[in-house]
Formats: C-alpha cells, structure tokens, sequence
C-alpha cells in the first residue's frame, strides 16, 4: 500500500539516534513505546519457564508473605501483572521490563505519597527492607490488591473528583527526595526543547506528505499541518514570559512531582472518593502538565473542546490546589501547543500502532483536528475562563 511505503521510505531517511530521541520525547506514550519494542524478548524469555506462574514464585520467595496461590492477571506492553493470594490478604505482583533503577525512583515517590495520605495501594517491602526487585532489565514491585467501583470519563461528577485527587497528589508529592540508586526523570526546564523537537518533526512530515498527496491521511494533514506550525510557533515564544520561569522555579524547589499519567485504568472509587491502585509511572515536572495531558485525553472521548466540562474540572482541582493566573498562563500555552496532532502524526509515520488500520488512523486525525480546532475558542477566553474558574469557584466554598 502506499502510505505504508511512504513511512517505511521515513523511517529509512531519518538518522537513527533522531529516532530513538523522537520516540523517547513524545510523551503521551512515551514508556510503552519503548516497553513495546522490548516485549518479544520478555515473551522469549517467559515461554522458557514451564509454567509462567514458577517465575513470579521465584520473584516473591523475596517478601515476608505465605503464597496460597497465583494467577496470571495480564502480560502486555512489557508489563505483567500477577494476582497473588497471601496469609496477609490479595496482592498485586508487577513486573516491568525497565531499568531497575527507574522502578525504584517509582517505587520511592509511592511510598512518600503513602506515608503523607495520599488514597492508593501499599507497597508490600521485601525481607531485606526494599521497595522492589530487580532482575537484570526487569524490575518487580508487590503492593495490596483493592478492588472498587469503576471510575468513568463520561460522569462528571467523577472527573471532578479526580481533579480533586490530582490536586492531592501535587501537594503531598512535595518535599520528595530520591534515595540513592534510583533512575530519576525530570521534564522541568525541558520543555523548549521538546516543543523545538515537536515542531522539527512536524516540519518534516509535512515534506514528507508533500510526495503523497493521494494518500488520505496525509491529504488531510496537509491542510491543517500550517495551523498547527503556528500554534506550536506562538506556544514556544510563549516559554520566555516570566511566569513559565517563575512557576519552573518554584517546582523545582518544593521537589514535587507529577503521575504522568492519570488514566482511569488505575484508579477506582472506594466509599465513594478516587483511589490509586497502582502508580504507574512519576516524573519531576510542573503540575500543569499533567492537567493537560488529562484534560486532553477527556476531550479526546468526547471528539469536541468542552469549554464547560474544562471549567468545571479545573475548578474542582483549584478549590483544592490554587493555582494563580500566571499558573494559569502556562496551563494555557501548553493547551495551546498541538500535542495531540504532533502525537497522531509522530504514530502514523513512524507506524507505531501496527495494528491500527489506515482508516484506523485517518478516523483518529480527523478527531484530533475537531478537538484542536474547538478548543481554540477556549484558549482565546483566557481572562473570562479564569474568572470563571475563580469566581464560581470561590461561591462553591462559601
């Protein structure tokens, strides 16, 4: 087919240290891009063992617990997970194919956030006191298994709690110190240089799509990339305003960090109020990057910028953590730049999602542009918006 020959024609021409720095900085899935590529030597090495469950066995001899029984829960992207039943209750044994370095740094930031209140399962230590296992490039993590409610991007209600639990999070993240030995990941002070990166690439699909203007995809593609250039131009500009400094600084001093990744997958209701099965990864950057990385993903389902449903659920997280305008003003930019229709395109040329089809993909940007288009209304309404935020805001507390 056409459209595969050109991105094999891309991954042909790109210079190969680019790419792997180009999969590694795109960050709306970063970890699984590198976990996938790495999941068939987990496989070959799992299918060695005469029964999966005999790996996980040798893994938690290392805990303080009674095994009664094991079973496989799910093995995919680079990720396993076992439920395990003890003298001591149901737990969850995870196994990651990532440094053990890395794990530990997760594993670090679980505890500090455990031991200052934060609602989310226990990490079970090992005999010797640690936090995790490591195991040449894979690394194993016990914690307590929670079962609850389901936690829904379409009730409102829910979202709003979430935002309320993601202000939590930010607060009692702060103060953190790695102990030694840990892998950290720090996005704080970088994001110039991934927006730079982001707008390059885009600027070389589109010479790309130039040669095949009869495949769809990047029909369509040619005839919103120049906003989208734009966007991104302005947002970068932006970086240099004093607040962007002002708030880098300040994160960086209070030593807090973000989730990286609220997706309702690890979250569910228990009495009510949102709780953290499993912490899936951490990273030391503002906390308006993971606002925006969620508000995204629920306007992503709902196909249209919802500047209601927006207001509402930054107004739940600001009643807990309040933000100040020029807090805000970052938010804005970063909601601004095309993050959603650089990672659509980054995943079509590079063909990350292999068994996506191409109507697959065109479907999946014809959403991203009516989701990056609708939204700009909101990013125009700055000033009315955080009045709106604020104001009603502070009338739900009074």
């Amino acid at each position: 087919m056409e459209n595969e020959q050109l991105r094999h024609d891309f991954i042909e021409e790109i210079d190969e240290e680019q790419l792997e720095k180009a999969i590694e900085e795109i960050e709306e899935d970063e970890d699984q891009n590198l976990l996938e590529e790495m999941h068939d030597e987990e496989e070959e090495m799992s299918s060695q063992l005469k029964d999966v469950n005999q790996y996980a066995e040798r893994v938690l001899k290392y805990y303080p617990i009674k095994v009664n029984g094991i079973k496989l829960k799910s093995s995919k992207s680079g990720r396993t997970k076992w439920i395990v039943d003890t003298d001591q209750g149901k737990m969850v044994l995870k196994q990651a194919i990532m440094p053990p370095g890395r794990m530990l740094f997760i594993s670090n930031a679980h505890e500090h956030l455990q031991k200052n209140g934060v609602p989310m399962a226990k990490i079970i230590k090992t005999k010797g006191g640690g936090l995790c296992v490591a195991a040449g490039d894979h690394a194993f993590i016990l914690y307590e298994h929670h079962e609850g409610k389901e936690v829904l991007y379409y009730s409102r209600n829910h979202l709003k709690k979430i935002m309320e639990f993601m202000a939590d999070f930010h607060i009692k993240s702060k103060g953190f110190h790695s102990i030694d030995g840990t892998k950290k990941r720090r996005r704080v002070g970088k994001w110039e240089k991934l927006y730079r990166w982001k707008l390059q690439e885009l600027e070389g699909f589109k010479k790309l799509a130039q040669n095949y203007q009869t495949d769809p995809f990047s029909e369509l593609f040619l005839q919103h990339v120049d906003q989208m250039l734009e966007l991104g131009r302005q947002s970068l500009e932006e970086l240099n305003h004093a607040e962007f400094d002002s708030w880098t600084k300040a994160v960086i001093e209070s030593k807090m960090f973000c989730q990286q990744d609220f997706t309702l997958a690890r979250l569910i209701l228990k009495d009510d109020q949102i709780f953290m099965s499993e912490l899936h990864s951490v990273n030391h950057d503002l906390p308006s990057r993971d606002l925006r990385l969620f508000l995204t993903k629920v306007m992503k389902k709902q196909h249209v910028w919802d500047s209601q449903l927006c207001c509402e659920m930054l107004r739940a997280y600001d009643r807990k953590n309040p933000l100040t305008k020029g807090n805000y003003k970052v938010l804005w930019t970063d909601l601004k730049f095309p993050h959603l229709f650089c990672a659509i395109i980054h995943k079509y040329y590079l063909s990350q999602k292999k068994a996506w089809s191409d109507e697959k993909y065109l479907a999946a940007l014809k959403n991203t542009i009516a989701v990056e288009t609708t939204k700009m209304d909101f990013i125009h309404q700055f000033d009315d918006m955080v009045e709106r935020i604020k104001l009603e805001g502070a009338k739900d507390n009074e």
